[in-house]
């Protein structure tokens, strides 16, 4: 999973259980948030009270021959009352009781508080309905409610937003990488950033990467002055041993030992040549400046190579219906590279066995596919098909174990796909892909 996505999926998780906490601790909050803001209407409602009456005077309210007063509106949510206690008698503070209001039971909010004027002492209650202080804390409790998810979805917002933006760097770091293919392509970027982790961690891959290339560099060039250096040994000496074989004083004993030392020499020049090949096609020291035609490289190869399938009782089918045309390209390597896999075909295919050569035209470019019905390779084996001086063939005379890194070599340098599939004891199938104009 990407870094973006696991810190998108942290922030959102975090924020639905910090959510669902508010939510599940919300209608604590909201009643006591409720009912602190009843109590304080009820203390202000007390204040204006102690105002009239210091104002009207308390027979405003509790004419001579009465003890009390009482006022209720009328839905009944709230009251006022006044009454005349005995002395010594003290109920202040706000609770929660029950009065009964014209034959009905109400729970009230209560506020008690007693007061001396005069002579007397004085109880006044004043009241609001719990059902009214209720209703108001489900209202609070649902704009909460819809302000919480609110801030949760905007916030989940802008954090993906930022570390989108944060992690810009990282991605462009990732796709850089993810557009090279091979070690020798790869140039350095600078980064716009000011981050120094991403700073650091561009700079470091540049670093590594030129370290790599220059790795690079130095082998081919290592393996290109060497084969080059052997080859001249290797011709003297097979010159010579040519001349012994053609002296008629040479003694018969030793011309079967003569002819095996020529054949090692020859293996060993054709090694040489292979890798000399790589090496110069990895140093781009050829050009792609031919208009190369597939229907005719197919057969030409066919052409150079039915004597050898027709030897092994191996027959050759060709299908190319369609022609696709390679404007920039190198004939004499292209040719190389489908000979190499269609010789290997015929090696290890079965008499008796079928080689299919088949093109086809796809949306994405051409598709070249090499079918034959022969040995397979094993599952274990097929990612280890273009390694260098590894084998896993029969051994034969002829092959040295570079042919099929030839092929991946002059393919890469076409910026040619290739597929590669097999089954063991039923044949191998090699697609190559040309991309379109």
């Amino acid at each position: 999973m990407r870094l973006q996505s696991k810190l998108a999926l942290f922030s959102a998780a975090s924020k639905v259980v910090i959510l669902l906490v508010l939510i599940a601790a919300l209608p604590t909050l909201v009643n006591k948030v409720a009912l602190h803001n009843a109590d304080v209407r009820l203390q202000q409602k007390e204040e204006i009270v102690y105002q009239l009456i210091g104002d009207r005077g308390i027979e405003t309210y509790i004419p001579e021959g009465t003890t009390s007063y009482g006022s209720y509106n009328l839905l009944k949510e709230e009251f006022v009352s006044l009454e005349e206690v005995k002395s010594g008698k003290v109920n202040n503070g706000i609770s929660t009781a029950l009065r009964k209001v014209e034959g009905e039971v109400v729970e009230y909010r209560l506020l008690s508080s007693t007061f001396d004027l005069g002579q007397k002492r004085y109880l006044l209650e004043i009241g609001r309905s719990t059902e009214t202080i209720g209703e108001n804390s489900q209202t609070l409790q649902s704009y909460a409610l819809i302000f919480l998810v609110a801030v949760v979805l905007i916030t989940v917002f802008v954090d993906l937003a930022y570390s989108k933006v944060l992690l810009k760097p990282l991605t462009l770091i990732v796709r850089r990488l993810q557009r090279v293919e091979h070690p020798t392509t790869f140039k350095p970027h600078g980064l716009n950033t000011s981050t120094d982790d991403f700073l650091y961690l561009n700079n470091t891959i540049n670093d590594m990467m030129g370290q790599i290339q220059e790795a690079f560099q130095k082998e081919k060039e290592f393996i290109g002055n060497v084969s080059h250096e052997l080859l001249t040994p290797i011709s003297i000496m097979q010159n010579r041993l040519e001349n012994l074989l053609a002296d008629p004083e040479t003694p018969e004993a030793m011309l079967e030992k003569l002819v095996d030392n020529l054949r090692t020499l020859h293996r060993l020049k054709s090694i040489i040549q292979a890798l000399l090949l790589i090496s110069r096609i990895e140093n781009e020291q050829y050009l792609k400046d031919e208009s190369v035609s597939l229907e005719s490289l197919v057969r030409e190869v066919c052409d150079e190579i039915t004597e050898r399938a027709e030897v092994r009782e191996v027959n050759l089918e060709v299908h190319v219906p369609k022609d696709f045309i390679l404007p920039q390209a190198n004939q004499s390597l292209l040719f190389t590279m489908l000979f190499n896999v269609v010789n290997n075909a015929i090696k290890y295919n079965k008499p008796g066995g079928t080689i299919t050569i088949r093109g086809e035209e796809k949306p994405e470019g051409y598709t070249l596919c090499v079918a034959d019905t022969g040995v397979g390779i094993s599952e274990e084996a097929l990612p280890f098909i273009f390694s260098r001086f590894k084998r896993f063939h029969a051994p034969d005379g002829e092959s040295h174990g570079l042919g099929l890194p030839i092929v991946q070599t002059i393919a890469g340098f076409h910026d040619i796909t290739l597929h590669v599939q097999s089954k063991l004891g039923e044949g191998t199938s090699f697609c190559f892909q040309f991309k379109g104009a």
